[in-house]
């Protein structure tokens, strides 16, 4: 991109707009505030989430494994993930290329690829959590262990191989003549399309994976509508995955990308969250069970401490009103005092 000599940076757009679109630098368009609502929604339905399973973890079972590592992993990747989206908000993120001055983006480009560092390794870390939860239910099917293991492999090797092509961008990539060079090029394209790809489809695998077995257990009706709202859950994640891979083909060829990217991280924002929620889900159970019992025992004590307190009370009453009808009866027992006869003189009774 050629700039204009003896033009500030800040009134300069940094794309071409469309014939008969005036850039807006102060006002315009921008998916900021839909990125903010999902990031505050999702953000704290996984944080519960995740609170929940390390209270149970840690306080009920008292047991740690390598999935709570991983879904906490997760957990803090999502946060950076929410935190980048903030900083570039405030650089363009969400506009049209054409209502982004210039001064914006001049030393500040390298910052659109750290979530592209972040994104890959936070979903690897949640998908990690979910396959090592099967391992932990499904532990005596030595075919669903080799098959889980083997994709673990697979999701390491693709999701690292896709973290460290962000680090290459964010070398080459900085710079307003990053749409000249090839790689750059070929990351905001083919590479994302590729990644967005690998992503669908190992959603649906790890959904799918267990469903057979899952069928021959012989579960109560309560276990099985916890595994359906996890199913559902899953299914949500897997349909946020689909969106952002249609969206983005529908806008591979835009040369509006911060704006495109934007929409994308819509549905990026609640693909990631669920995926955390659903890692964590297997503990819901656990802390809803611990958490009825808790509510019934104080519920309990509660009604014990003011039935208490009304008896004593009523005692208190009682033994105050019986004292004051002895003292009623002792007064009206006693004798009254006669009054003593006037002293008169002998002269006063002549």
């Amino acid at each position: 991109m050629s700039l204009p000599p003896n033009v500030p940076l800040d009134r300069i757009p940094s794309g071409q707009p469309p014939p008969g679109v005036i850039p807006n630098f102060v006002n315009p368009p921008s998916y900021a505030h839909e990125i903010r609502v999902l990031e505050g929604v999702f953000m704290s339905l996984m944080l519960i989430a995740v609170l929940v399973r390390v209270y149970v973890r840690f306080r009920l079972v008292k047991a740690w494994g390598w999935d709570d590592y991983f879904c906490i992993a997760a957990a803090f990747g999502s946060l950076a993930h929410m935190i980048m989206y903030t900083q570039t908000l405030g650089i363009g993120f969400g506009r049209h290329i054409w209502d982004i001055p210039v001064s914006m983006l001049v030393g500040n480009s390298y910052l659109f690829s750290v979530n592209g560092i972040i994104y890959p390794l936070t979903i690897l870390f949640a998908k990690l959590s979910i396959l090592l939860l099967f391992v932990r239910i499904f532990s005596v099917n030595q075919g669903m262990r080799i098959t889980i293991y083997v994709g673990m492999a697979v999701l390491t090797l693709f999701y690292v191989a896709m973290a460290c092509v962000a680090i290459a961008s964010m070398v080459q990539c900085d710079g307003l003549d990053a749409d000249s060079i090839q790689f750059c090029r070929n990351y905001s394209g083919p590479i994302i399309l590729l990644n967005a790809s690998f992503n669908v489809a190992t959603d649906f695998w790890i959904l799918l994976m267990p469903i057979p077995l899952l069928l021959k257990l012989n579960l109560r009706l309560r276990q099985k509508l916890g595994i359906v709202a996890v199913f559902l859950a899953g299914v949500a994640a897997c349909a946020a995955s689909l969106a952002r891979l249609i969206e983005f083909s529908i806008n591979y060829h835009s040369e509006d990308v911060l704006w495109t990217q934007a929409i994308n991280a819509c549905f990026t924002i609640v693909e990631i969250n669920i995926a955390i929620i659903v890692a964590s889900s297997s503990c819901l159970p656990a802390f809803y069970k611990h958490a009825h019992v808790s509510l019934l025992s104080t519920s309990s004590s509660i009604r014990r401490f003011f039935t208490t307190r009304g008896t004593s009370v009523h005692s208190q009453t009682s033994i105050h009103n019986q004292s004051s009808e002895s003292m009623k009866m002792r007064r009206s027992t006693e004798i009254p005092d006669v009054p003593p006869l006037p002293k008169t003189s002998y002269s006063e009774r002549s």
